[in-house]
């Protein structure tokens, strides 16, 4: 179990490491394209657009994993605040936590065809179209391993009578 801690923490500041590298490459490309636009240099910046796109990808799936890691997503809480500690709780959060499971496989085995589908170069940098989808397979399987751990926990709560 401590092994699975130390390795989640590692995974979160890794991922925490690559969200930031993603916001700074974001804010520096499209810096340097205003000051370009305002100066006598000519120069082709139409690759910085897929970078951008990238950039903006890796960011958003990678953050929903840190987000669903911490428990921070949005969620209605109005029953589990109003019914706190009761049994109708601990057996709403399980099924919730099930529902959450089964939509994040059914959404990873679609980002995987997405990912394997994907044969034909982007269209300026060339690069294989594999690797912005990527983002959306790696934060699809980041996010669905900490639905297993939500389901874990609350049959674990469930089972124990929330103690």
């Amino acid at each position: 179990m401590q092994f699975l801690k130390t390795l989640d923490k590692i995974v979160a500041a890794i991922l925490k490491v690559v969200v930031v590298c993603c916001v700074a490459i974001i804010a520096f490309i499209l810096m340097f394209r205003v000051i370009i636009r305002f100066t006598p240099i000519n120069i082709s910046l139409s690759w910085t657009d897929e970078v951008v796109e990238w950039s903006m990808a890796y960011m958003i799936f990678l953050t929903s994993a840190l987000i669903m890691r911490d428990g921070a997503h949005f969620r209605i809480d109005l029953l589990q605040q109003r019914f706190k500690g009761t049994l109708f709780v601990r057996v709403l959060d399980f099924c919730i936590s099930i529902f959450n499971a089964a939509f994040f496989a059914v959404f990873v085995y679609y980002a995987w065809d997405l990912f394997s589908k994907a044969q034909a170069p982007t269209i300026i940098l060339r690069a294989p179209r594999q690797v912005p989808y990527a983002s959306i397979l790696i934060g699809g399987v980041l996010i669905f391993i900490y639905c297993i751990r939500d389901v874990v926990v609350a049959f674990g709560e469930l089972r124990s009578g929330g103690k």
